[in-house]
């Protein structure tokens, strides 16, 4: 898919535009995640631990335990414990953790008790006829499993991985790139959770997951298009860096859209009919995709061409610099064969033509780099072939 190539759209040009947005984002996001915070799950907060034996074990085929799995969780959705946690342990026990947030709610030890016990007579009735007699044979109360010493070592974990991402990229490119990329890590990092606490999702330990699957996700895309820049400015050294990095991201934006949406065609299968425990997973990468998209394109390279202009404000622009001999010859080059009324032009429209050439639109600039790359193909094939022929002629003699 061409189009974006064959657009002139100027997109650093409203740096200011797509970061005013981010910005706008972020903030409504951090706001409403102080002020309503995140609907925590059992894995952040603890809760209880139900377990109950069966008389007759399940068969151990896979089907029969997803429905088992199924009818019990529709049970405890009817008893609004639908956040609970099920787990089938030896094909005769089930282990049931429920929120310790739906037991407080619940009003007193007597309420908590009545509450434990119509769960264990709903179970009873749901299963006792085809797997016989449901007993309890356990209950304990159990912390949470993203508990603070973990919470500490992911973050010192996050913290560690961009300082690597940060040193990394500043070797196989520049420094400014490496901060631009974290910039855009920020940012997609803050849009998540701040999308999860409007949505009021209930986070679980998959939240993790996803969080760190959107940051090596979004770093990736953000690679790709640095190194397209990198590309571009060594065919087009003589360009402006706005042009070339607007070039870059015409070029790679049909891939950083082709991917993105054929990942959210996927994630938004497994949101549909992925299952209940799922959807939470599912939802947060959607979220997180898209939004590393955003940033790969309308964050990190402008941030990264803001830097560039306020870095290079007190040098001389491409157009104050003098012309390479090569630019000479090739506007000397017509006045020789034209004729003494065409060298007499004004001097206005010679100004005007000037600018037009000084200007080069994003399309033009492609156009050129690949234009250049192809001549430096061929010549490379010429090269190549002219050592095989002096090869050859060496070996006859």
């Amino acid at each position: 898919m061409d189009f974006f190539r064959r657009q002139d759209w100027d997109i650093v040009g409203k740096a200011s535009l797509w970061l005013g947005i981010s910005a706008v984002l972020i903030v409504f996001g951090t706001v409403w995640w102080a002020t309503h915070g995140l609907n925590l799950g059992i894995d952040f907060t603890g809760g209880v631990l139900l377990r109950y034996q069966l008389d007759r074990p399940l068969g151990g085929d896979r089907a029969e335990e997803e429905q088992f799995i199924s009818q019990v969780r529709d049970l405890l959705e009817r008893d609004n414990l639908g956040n609970s946690q099920i787990q089938i342990s030896g094909n005769n026990q089930i282990f049931i953790r429920i929120p310790e947030l739906e037991v407080e709610e619940a009003g007193g030890e007597e309420q908590r008790k009545a509450l434990e016990q119509k769960l264990h007579s709903d179970l009873g009735e749901l299963l006792g006829e085809k797997y016989g007699k449901v007993t309890i044979i356990g209950r304990e109360k159990v912390g949470p499993i993203v508990g603070k010493q973990l919470r500490n070592k992911a973050l010192v974990a996050l913290i560690l991985g961009s300082v690597l991402i940060l040193i990394f990229i500043t070797i196989r490119y520049e420094f400014r790139f490496a901060v631009a990329a974290i910039i855009a890590l920020i940012h997609d990092v803050l849009i998540l959770i701040g999308a999860m606490a409007v949505l009021q999702v209930e986070l679980d330990s998959s939240f993790v997951a996803a969080l760190l699957t959107v940051i090596g996700y979004s770093i990736n895309d953000t690679v790709v298009i640095f190194d397209r820049i990198r590309e571009n400015r060594k065919l087009r050294r003589g360009a402006p860096f706005d042009q070339v990095v607007n070039a870059s991201l015409l070029q790679t934006m049909s891939r950083s859209i082709n991917t993105s949406v054929t990942t959210l065609f996927t994630l938004t299968a497994l949101y549909g009919w992925g299952g209940v425990t799922i959807k939470g997973f599912a939802l947060a990468l959607m979220v997180g995709i898209a939004t590393g998209a955003y940033s790969s394109i309308f964050t990190a390279s402008p941030v990264l061409v803001l830097w560039h202009r306020r870095a290079t404000a007190g040098e001389p622009s491409a157009a104050a610099r003098p012309a390479r001999p090569t630019t000479v010859r090739r506007r000397t080059e017509p006045v020789e064969e034209a004729d003494v009324a065409d060298q007499e032009e004004p001097l206005e429209e010679a100004e005007g033509e000037e600018a037009k050439v000084e200007r080069v639109s994003a399309q033009e600039t492609i156009r050129q780099a690949e234009a250049k790359a192809r001549e430096e193909k061929r010549e490379t094939r010429r090269s190549r072939r002219k050592k095989k022929k002096s090869k050859g002629s060496k070996k006859r003699y």
